[in-house]
């Protein structure tokens, strides 16, 4: 792993450092942040609701809202088309909740993601007509349907979408587009998950309405889920977005069915963050989706009947029991796939396909497979002729641009730069697996292949301490664009190593007197490096506080190790 120092102006430093009366080590890590004057400082430690952006700037705005209003007015039906993801699901869950709250008419509608994929279905337009729907509003999905929004008009629904994700050339034939990735919008933040879309629509009805805009505030809990889960970059409105739905969390102000999810994932409102989003709570909101109905997570986290809410969490806690053996299945299966097909040289992209692979799965594995070779990755999951496909990607190569340009051999394709999703033909598939290969290696240079740990700044052992952590608190919340800061240490002695955990790597290291416990998760292949008597070594890590039987004390979680020497 290349380990790369973050850029930063050392004047720039001095400067900032001395009219701020900043101490040069937080002043640096501001700088990386493109953190240079005290406006922007300021911004970014007062991420409040002040400063969000007006919602009437992204294009349609408007022209959603007065069919809503109009729909709301007469009493028409409307469904809320979401889809079978964390953020589609906290989108239909904020739309649904906030419309129903103001007596709206409003069913919500998550396809089957095995009979129906990804975005509006016929099946599901058919299914509003029998309910004698009149208006539908997509939410994180919808941007690239063109066929299925002609269907809906045919079949006399007016259509609304709000999305995220990148439009197509040709867009929808909609009533109204609420996406900032549109070309000719102006809205200032193009980074907003379907969740943050979602907000945003309901933020700018209480505007319209002139309700108090507390009302639209009270979902931020489940637009910072869908903001964390989807990886967006947690800068500018999302920053604002996440603090304040953490906040709402964290103070234990929680609808009663995330309080019951977060009791069955053994996550106290206090603990809430963007890592225990991920790791705890999306996986089992992705759960129910991945291996049958994603609409009984929208049930859990809208009803308001603790003993449903208690019913639904366990349910979704035992399907994410399931998805993880599955899951554990198909990744044994892909990595047997591609040491047999490359045992040489790896391709600058992994296609693998399979059969009898879950397609609800395929999307996690991918991730996996990716941060294991460090290439792009495309799973596909073939049921006979057909093939659904899930990908991930690597910096600086955009899989959404990759699959445009081979948009011939596909029959649909959408996503983001990082991630995307592809239905094939299987006689489609070896000429798109050939020419995509090609596309690859011309275009994937060797240095982005090789893995890269950014490193924020060199530092010495006596400056980990809970002041460091103290002011390491206020940078949160973490995430793509403001990610968690790592530091470097050099030439310190290891000391009292083991392994822990199955093959978890814990010991201390110790310079001028002074010691820190250390532990490297997967690292178990490096205990001979720090158990050699003598040896020294220079780490990449980030300080937490482990609080362990009522005693609090700093633990570095090591990234990365290398010999004195060599670093």
């Amino acid at each position: 792993m290349q380990w790369i120092f973050k850029e930063f102006d050392s004047d720039q430093l001095l400067i900032f450092s001395r009219t701020l009366g900043l101490d040069p080590l937080y002043a640096k890590l501001l700088l990386t942040r493109n953190i240079i004057t005290q406006q922007q400082l300021e911004e970014y430690f007062n991420p409040t609701p002040d400063k969000l952006y007006d919602p009437f700037l992204m294009k349609d705005m408007k022209k959603a809202l007065l069919r809503i209003r109009q729909a709301l007015a007469k009493e028409e039906k409307i469904l809320v088309y979401g889809d079978y993801d964390v953020d589609g699901i906290t989108s239909a869950s904020i739309l649904y909740l906030f419309f129903q709250k103001l007596g709206g008419d409003i069913c919500y509608y998550i396809p089957d993601r095995e009979k129906e994929g990804y975005g509006l279905s016929r099946e599901g337009l058919d299914h509003a007509v029998r309910l004698g729907v009149s208006l539908i509003i997509t939410c994180d999905c919808g941007i690239n349907a063109v066929e299925k929004v002609r269907y809906a008009k045919q079949k006399g629904l007016d259509v609304i979408i709000t999305d995220h994700h990148e439009p197509s050339p040709e867009l929808p034939p909609a009533l109204a587009i609420v996406n900032p990735k549109q070309t000719d919008d102006i809205y200032p933040e193009k980074n907003l998950c379907g969740a943050g879309v979602a907000f945003k629509l309901i933020q700018g009805y209480c505007r319209y309405e002139s309700l108090d805009e507390e009302t639209a505030y009270d979902y931020l809990d489940l637009v910072a889920l869908g903001t964390a889960a989807d990886i967006v970059s947690m800068t500018g409105e999302n920053r604002i977005l996440m603090s304040e739905g953490l906040r709402k969390i964290n103070v234990g102000r929680n609808r009663i069915g995330l309080k019951a999810l977060m009791d069955v994932s053994r996550i106290r409102p206090e603990e809430m963050d963007v890592s225990k989003i991920v790791f705890g709570i999306a996986p089992r909101l992705n759960a129910v989706g991945r291996l049958g109905e994603a609409s009984r997570a929208v049930k859990l986290l809208t009803t308001q009947d603790p003993v449903e809410a208690k019913a639904y969490s366990e349910i979704l806690d035992d399907e994410n029991t399931q998805r993880r053996a599955i899951e554990k299945d198909v990744m044994e299966e892909a990595i047997q796939d591609i040491e047999k097909r490359y045992p040489h040289q790896l391709p600058n992209i992994l296609v693998l396909h399979n059969p009898t692979w879950h397609p609800g799965v395929i999307g996690i594995v991918a991730s996996k497979i990716k941060e294991l070779y460090h290439r792009p990755v495309i799973m596909i999951a073939f049921q006979d002729e057909l093939g659904k496909g899930s990908g991930r990607s690597i910096t600086g190569f955009d899989l959404y641009g990759a699959l445009h340009v081979h948009e011939k051999w596909l029959q649909t394709y959408g996503g983001h730069v990082m991630a995307a999703g592809l239905t094939i033909s299987r006689k489609n598939l070896d000429q798109f697996m050939q020419d995509l290969h090609k596309f690859a290696e011309d275009t994937i240079s060797p240095d982005l292949l090789e893995p890269r740990i950014y490193i924020d700044a060199e530092v010495e052992i006596e400056q980990i301490n809970m002041e460091l952590l103290t002011f390491l608190d206020r940078l949160r919340p973490f995430g793509p664009g403001n990610m968690r800061p790592k530091f470097y240490l050099k030439n310190v002695q290891p000391q009292q190593a083991r392994i822990v955990g199955g093959n978890h790597l814990k010991f201390r290291v110790r310079k001028n007197h002074r010691s820190l416990d250390c532990i490297a998760w997967n690292f178990g292949e490096e205990l001979p490096l720090v158990s050699a008597p003598g040896k020294t070594v220079d780490l990449v890590f980030v300080p937490s506080i482990n609080d362990w039987n009522g005693t609090r004390s700093i633990q570095l979680i090591v990234k990365d190790l290398k010999p004195h020497e060599q670093a």
